[in-house]
C-alpha cells in the first residue's frame, strides 16, 4: 500500500501521532468499533490497532507528496511606528501585538502576520498599512493563523482575517482565528485551493466541542459561513451576529470588546434539526426571485446539457445494459467538471479496480492519450505526471477494505466532504454495495430505504450523488438489436426510478448487430426538476474512441477547452 488512505485509514490533519478508528476493527464488527483505537505515526508510517492487533507499516508514495518551504526572516524587522500606530488605531492593543509577534516588512509599508505551528514560524501574511494589499510567503505550508492557542481547545472562534481574529485577543478570548486567504468569492472555482489551511490544519476543528464560526456580514463572507458549517458539521458550530458592523474589528472600535463578547454569547446554531419556517430560507428565496432559483451547472456539452445538467443535493441514476459504457461516460462528464469547474469527486467503483487502472483511465480522458507503451500515441512523461497532479487534486477512491456497506462509504464521503470539499459521490455499480437487508424485508421497500438514504446524504453535504445499476438482462428486437434501457427494467425493480431525482440512459443500439460498434446514445427518460435541470430527451451521434478514452459529439471532443487551457497552463 503507498498511502494509509489505501488502508481505509482516516488521516486528519499533519500531527505526526494521531488515533483513528480502525477499519480491521468496523470490519470485524468489534464492540465499541467507534472508538479511536488505532494509533498511527505518520512519521514512521505505521499503525497498531489497541484493540484487535492489526498492524504494519507503509510505504508512502514520495512522488505524490507535496514539499513546502519555510518562509525566510530576511524580508522581517522590528514594527516600525507607522506599523503600530495603525494597529492602534484598529484596536489592536500593545499587548496583543507583542503576544502575536507582529512585526514590519524591510521597507516599513507592510505588517507581517506571523504564522506559527508548533512554535514554528510556518508562514506569515503581509498587509499593506492603510490599504488592502495582501502577499503570502511563497510556497510554505497553508496554515490558520493563531493555530497553536487554538490547539487542543473545546472552543474556537473563526474568522476571515487576521484583524478580526486579532480583535477577539483584545476581549480576552485567546482560541480565535483565521483562514489564512481570506473568504472566497461567491462562485469561485479555487474555494478548494483557497480553504487548504483547514485540510492542515483540521486536527483543532475536529477535537473542538464548539466553533463559532464569525465572518464578514457580506455576501462572500456568508458563502464561506456556509462552506464552514457544511466541513465541520451544524451540530458544532455557532454562527456570531455582527450586523449591522461588517465584521469583528469594526464592532471592537466602535462599541468595544463588550460587544463582542455579548455578540459571542447569543450566538445561534445554524438550524433547528428538521424544523424550518420560510425565515431559513428567505435570503435565498429573495435571491431566486430576483436572480434565479439554482440550476444545474453545465457538463461542457451542449446536447447534453439540454438533457440534464449537475446540481447539488439531487440523486442520479445511470443505468444501461452491462459493458455499454456507463463508468466511462460518466468518469468523463466528471473528468470535464472538474477541469474546467475545479468539482472534485469521491468514487467508489470496485468493478474497476485495481486503483491504478481507475487513475490511469481518468489520466488518458484528460490527456487524449494512452499512458501505455504498448500503444503508439503514448503521452510523454511530463503529460503523465501533469494528468497525476490533475487527478490527485479533483479524484479520491474510495475503497474500505472488505467493508462496503453503506454507512460505511457514508463515512468515507462524509470526511472527503469535510477535508477536500468534494462535490460529488459516485457509487459505481449498486450491486457492488454491500446490503444488510431486515429480515422479512422486500426488495423493493429495501431499495426504497436505500435511495432515501443516498437522498438524505445528497441533501445534508449539498453533493451530487450519481448510483449506476445495470439494466436486467437485454432483449433484441427483430432487427436483432437491443431494446432501449427502460427506467422500470433496472435490476432490483422501478423503486429506483420512482426515488430517483433523475434517470439517465446509456445505450450501444448497434451492439447487439456488431459488439465492436463504438456507436452511443445517451438520453435521460426521468428528470424531476425539467425547469432547473433539463428535460428528457436522446442525444445521438456519439461515437467512442478507445485510444483517446474520449467519447466524440457529432465528430468533435468536449475536452477542446480543456485541451487549450492545458496549453495554456491555466489547469
Amino acid at each position: 500500500m503507498s498511502n494509509f488512505a489505501d488502508l481505509g485509514i482516516q488521516v486528519k490533519g499533519k500531527s505526526e501521532q494521531q488515533k483513528t478508528r480502525c477499519p480491521n476493527c468496523i470490519k470485524l464488527g468489534k464492540e465499541n468499533w467507534k472508538d479511536n483505537s488505532l494509533s498511527i505515526n505518520l512519521k514512521e508510517n505505521i499503525y497498531n490497532c489497541h484493540k484487535c492487533g492489526w498492524n504494519g507499516k507503509i510505504k508512502q508514495d514520495k512522488e505524490m507528496t507535496i514539499q513546502y518551504k519555510r518562509p525566510e526572516v530576511k524580508y522581517m524587522k522590528s514594527l516600525t511606528e507607522d506599523g503600530k500606530e495603525y494597529l492602534l488605531k484598529r484596536g489592536i492593543t500593545q499587548e496583543v501585538i507583542d503576544n502575536n509577534k507582529i512585526v514590519s516588512t524591510t521597507d516599513g509599508k507592510g505588517i507581517i502576520f506571523p504564522y506559527f505551528k508548533n512554535g514554528e514560524l510556518i508562514n506569515y501574511k503581509t498587509r499593506g498599512i492603510g490599504n488592502k494589499s495582501f502577499m503570502q510567503s511563497k510556497d510554505a505550508e497553508p496554515l490558520v493563523y493563531n493555530y497553536d492557542a487554538c490547539k487542543g481547545k473545546e472552543k474556537i472562534v473563526i474568522c476571515e482575517g487576521e484583524l478580526d481574529s486579532l480583535s477577539w485577543e483584545v476581549a480576552k478570548v485567546t482560541s480565535h482565528t483565521s483562514v489564512n486567504m481570506g473568504a472566497p468569492n461567491v462562485g469561485d472555482k479555487n474555494i478548494d485551493r483557497k480553504l487548504e489551511c483547514l485540510n492542515t490544519c483540521y486536527d483543532i476543528f475536529q477535537n473542538a466541542k464548539v466553533v463559532y464560526i464569525a465572518t464578514d456580514e457580506d455576501e462572500n463572507g456568508r458563502n464561506l459561513q456556509k462552506e464552514l458549517v457544511r466541513r465541520f458539521g451544524a451540530d458544532k458550530c455557532l454562527l456570531v451576529d455582527l450586523k449591522p458592523f461588517k465584521d469583528a474589528n469594526e464592532v471592537l472600535i466602535a462599541e468595544g470588546t463588550e460587544s463582542l463578547l455579548k455578540r459571542l454569547k447569543s450566538a445561534s446554531t445554524p438550524k433547528v434539526e428538521g424544523i424550518f419556517t420560510i425565515s431559513d430560507v428567505k435570503t435565498s428565496m429573495l435571491d431566486g426571485f430576483h436572480n434565479g432559483q439554482v440550476r444545474g451547472t453545465t457538463t461542457h456539452i451542449p446536447s447534453v446539457d439540454k438533457a440534464w445538467t449537475w446540481r447539488s443535493g439531487e440523486v442520479n441514476i445511470w443505468t444501461g445494459y452491462q459493458n455499454e459504457g456507463k463508468s466511462i461516460f460518466i468518469n468523463q462528464l466528471a473528468t470535464l467538471k472538474a477541469a474546467l469547474d475545479g468539482w472534485r469527486f469521491g468514487v467508489f467503483s470496485p468493478e474497476n479496480m485495481p486503483i491504478t487502472d481507475f487513475f490511469n483511465d481518468i489520466v488518458e480522458m484528460y490527456i487524449g492519450k494512452s499512458s501505455d507503451p504498448y500503444f503508439r500515441h503514448q503521452m510523454g512523461i511530463n503529460e503523465y505526471e501533469e494528468a497525476m497532479d490533475f487527478v490527485q487534486k479533483h479524484f479520491f477512491i474510495i475503497y474500505p477494505k472488505k467493508d462496503f456497506r453503506l454507512p460505511t462509504l457514508f463515512e468515507r464521503a462524509e470526511y472527503l466532504v469535510r477535508t477536500k470539499g468534494i462535490n460529488s459521490l459516485i457509487i459505481d455499480p449498486y450491486n457492488t454495495v454491500h446490503h444488510r437487508m431486515k429480515a422479512g424485508e422486500r426488495e423493493d421497500l429495501y431499495i426504497s430505504r436505500f435511495m432515501s438514504e443516498l437522498k438524505r446524504f445528497a441533501l445534508d453535504h449539498s453533493v451530487s450523488v450519481n448510483l449506476v445499476a445495470h439494466q436486467v438482462t437485454p432483449m433484441k428486437d427483430e432487427q436483432g438489436r437491443y431494446y432501449k434501457p427502460d427506467v422500470n427494467r433496472i435490476k432490483g425493480g422501478g423503486t429506483f426510478a420512482d426515488k430517483a431525482d433523475n434517470v439517465m440512459f446509456i445505450w450501444r443500439p448497434d451492439r447487439g448487430l456488431d459488439y465492436s460498434s463504438t456507436n452511443v446514445t445517451f438520453g435521460s427518460q426521468k428528470i424531476k426538476k425539467q425547469k432547473l435541470v433539463g428535460t428528457p430527451q436522446e442525444v445521438c451521434n456519439i461515437d467512442f474512441d478507445v485510444k483517446e478514452q474520449r467519447y466524440y459529439f457529432n465528430g468533435v471532443t468536449p475536452f477542446v477547452k480543456v485541451d487549450e487551457k492545458r496549453r495554456g497552463g491555466s489547469i
